[in-house]
């Protein structure tokens, strides 16, 4: 059964649920990045994220794993669908576990 993470995030970088991972907000409005250390798994992640906030859409920005730690990391943009400005607001994520090293 392949490992996989999932939870629901405040706008202010706050976790409601879910656990094994940290999340932080980065200087840009609307910007969060997902860390899932290599302790939880040393594989890859197939992340998909859905805004919470009505006119707006979760889109991933980046999905890395960091050569140095191991760690796999995610960006999620929260935009308003009618300007396609970044904007705060809280989502939900399922990160699966990828199939190979």
């Amino acid at each position: 059964m392949p490992v996989y993470l999932a939870g629901y995030v405040f706008a202010n970088a706050g976790v409601k649920y879910g656990s094994g991972f940290t999340v932080t907000r980065n200087v840009v409005a609307g910007s969060y990045r997902m860390t899932i250390p290599v302790a939880t798994s040393a594989k890859f992640f197939a992340p998909v994220a859905s805004s919470v906030k009505l006119h707006t859409i979760a889109r991933l920005a980046l999905v890395q794993k960091d050569a140095l730690t191991g760690n796999f990391m995610f960006d999620i943009e929260i935009r308003d669908l009618t300007t396609d400005a970044l904007v705060d607001g809280d989502f939900s994520f399922v990160a699966v576990e990828r199939s190979g090293p």
